[in-house]
């Protein structure tokens, strides 16, 4: 078996054997025309998750093996349920779309460099930021961990009927009952929750609209260890949030951007930066789809600290691959609204086709 105790105990000249053997292979398996399912292989069910299957004949169109379930008699192929199941997009043209991801290209970009349709590049995107949407949710934050909120307002970008509020215009305009300017943080801003700890895990959601409370905070209470160590600011609310929980704390004074043990909220401050220009690329970022932006934005900023840049395209896909993605282009364009709108903008006087129906 190839593992690294094996190939640390190779002498040089047979590690370049093996590299040049490697790089033979690279070339007569990874074509243009290589498909994603060559790196799929059937190892369950996918209906009854039994082992035990046997091969069924070929599909019609495709050509490719099926295989039938002893257990459950269903009959499935290698792709099925997976995140490549009803995608016809080449290995290469995936590797290639997730690295412009990485970098940040825009959608008229990643059509000139991919080969793929504006359309087709917005509904590869959603499909790889709803993959990894579950990536801040495998872990706990612990030890030393600074926490903070940033606002954003809410974005309407994207919807086509039924509008909630009146269509902003551009530039600026005299405030009047259908232009209402609301100063500081009032419940048409969205509070984003940030923690980072010392281990640069980063937890960023949507923890609801207006400003922050102890009940924001507590929603996310069991996302920390009971013995972290929280570095904040002064806000009531979270010295609730850090007392009822029984966390450790380190307080920075207001005014100050230090605590008396020397701790800060720079790691948040970049980060926060970092979000601030993402949105500023996007040219504003829908509110149906800013938690998927967030969810990608932690995941490329944790592999950072441990991949080089040219390495982090293929460990996406590693991770995506056995992610079972059922989106349509239209459900992509009806994922719900993380707050209720409605109720945000009930004082504009607009009918809520929900209470119509």
């Amino acid at each position: 078996m190839i593992n690294k105790d094996f190939l640390e105990s190779l002498s040089p000249v047979e590690i370049q054997m093996v590299h040049q053997y490697i790089g033979v292979l690279f070339k007569d398996r990874i074509k243009d025309d290589t498909s994603n399912f060559d790196n799929l292989k059937a190892e369950k069910c996918p209906c009854c998750g039994s082992r035990h299957f046997v091969r069924n004949g070929h599909d019609p169109k495709s050509g490719r093996q099926r295989y039938m379930c002893k257990q459950c008699h269903s009959s499935f192929k290698d792709s099925t349920n997976t995140f490549f199941s009803h995608s016809r997009v080449s290995y290469n043209t995936w590797i290639t779309f997730i690295g412009c991801e990485v970098v940040g290209l825009s959608l008229r970009q990643e059509e000139a460099i991919c080969g793929v349709s504006k359309t087709g590049c917005f509904n590869m995107r959603h499909r790889l930021y709803h993959a990894l949407s579950e990536y801040q949710d495998s872990r706990k934050l612990e030890g030393l961990c600074e926490i903070d909120c940033a606002y954003t307002s809410i974005n309407l970008k994207g919807w086509k009927r039924d509008m909630p509020r009146h269509s902003k215009k551009r530039g600026k305009h005299k405030p009047d009952k259908n232009h209402k300017q609301l100063r500081g943080i009032s419940h048409h801003k969205i509070c984003l929750l940030t923690a980072i700890d010392e281990n640069d895990h980063i937890l960023f959601k949507i923890a609801g609209t207006r400003e922050e409370d102890l009940k924001k905070y507590q929603s996310f209470a069991d996302r920390f260890c009971k013995k972290s160590t929280l570095i904040c600011d002064e806000k009531q609310s979270i010295a609730c949030f850090v007392r009822k929980n029984r966390f450790g704390y380190d307080y920075i004074p207001s005014g100050s951007f230090k605590s008396d043990k020397g701790n800060t909220l720079s790691s948040i401050n970049q980060f926060h930066q970092e979000f601030s220009e993402l949105i500023r690329r996007k040219h504003g970022v829908g509110t149906r789809h800013l938690q998927s932006y967030m969810d990608f934005l932690v995941v490329t900023k944790e592999l950072k600290y441990k991949l080089e840049l040219k390495k982090m395209n293929t460990r996406l896909y590693m991770d995506i691959i056995d992610h079972p993605i059922f989106w349509t282009s239209d459900d992509i364009c009806h994922i719900p609204m993380p707050v209720d709108v409605y109720e945000v903008y009930k004082e504009y006087g607009y009918a809520d086709p929900r209470s119509l129906s």
